[in-house]
């Protein structure tokens, strides 16, 4: 027969198990964080190539915005492309044309089946200011109330403007500043950008906006109705840009014939 003592300690230790066994399944499982859907920045390099030519590089991740420039009617286009495997140094590629960079040099180049690919663009140098503090930034993000994702090459197309003329009334166009385009890349609105300016150009005394548009093969989607004025004359660098959908887009993007 077990003492009273015994007892009692055989109680205790059967409601400790219970307890641990009770805590232990109701436990949820771990779960990884969610992954966030904001969209990492992206970075501009600049290159001067031979003949005059121009190569601005847009990076985020492993995705690049190639924006050609030259004498050709040919050479004033974008291309976006992935980075694919290279022997050497960094290669990126869209299956026609491919951006090699290896340290502060590169090349452009149309790729051909069967041939030898054609240098568009060769011994391109990254262009560095001599004063790092000459660059200015704006940033912020850009989001539209629709509900209504956009496809992975969707463009994003930042523009900081010197709307002085429009201000004050005077018909004239307005004055790019600085322009950068950002490929969805499977990412949503709200997007955050860097839109990155030379702060030389910026007069104290006139007016400067941000401009946004987001197209889907040169198709208008949406664009920004409201000025967003930055800057200069107590304006902030910052601007969270709401965007309205084009009259006649109410279905998103239309395909394209094939």
């Amino acid at each position: 027969m077990w003492t009273r003592n015994a007892m009692c300690a055989a109680v205790f230790v059967g409601a400790c198990w219970l307890s641990l066994t009770t805590e232990a399944q109701e436990m949820p499982p771990a779960t990884a964080a969610p992954k966030s859907h904001r969209m990492p920045m992206m970075r501009k390099f600049s290159y001067n190539c031979d003949d005059g030519r121009k190569v601005t590089v847009y990076l985020r991740e492993r995705n690049a915005q190639v924006v050609f420039e030259g004498k050709a009617s040919f050479e004033g286009k974008s291309y976006a492309m992935k980075q694919v495997e290279a022997a050497s140094g960094t290669k990126y590629s869209d299956g026609a044309m491919a951006w090699w960079s290896k340290g502060d040099e590169g090349f452009l180049e149309k790729e051909a089946k069967g041939s030898q690919p054609v240098r568009l663009a060769e011994n391109c140098k990254l262009d560095r200011p001599a004063d790092a503090a000459s660059a200015g930034v704006v940033s912020g993000t850009v989001a539209y109330r629709e509900r209504i994702a956009m496809p992975e090459n969707a463009v994003l197309t930042m523009q900081l403007q010197d709307v002085s003329s429009a201000t004050d009334g005077a018909d004239a166009p307005v004055k790019i500043i600085a322009e950068q385009k950002f490929t969805f890349a499977g990412h949503q609105v709200p997007l955050p950008f860097e839109l990155h300016y030379d702060a030389a150009k910026i007069d104290p005394k006139r007016m400067y906006a941000l401009s946004a548009h987001i197209t889907v093969n040169e198709q208008l989607m949406f664009m920004n109705t409201t000025a967003y004025r930055v800057i200069t004359r107590g304006n902030p660098t910052k601007a969270d840009i709401l965007l309205k959908m084009v009259e006649g887009q109410t279905s998103g993007p239309k395909q394209q014939p094939r």
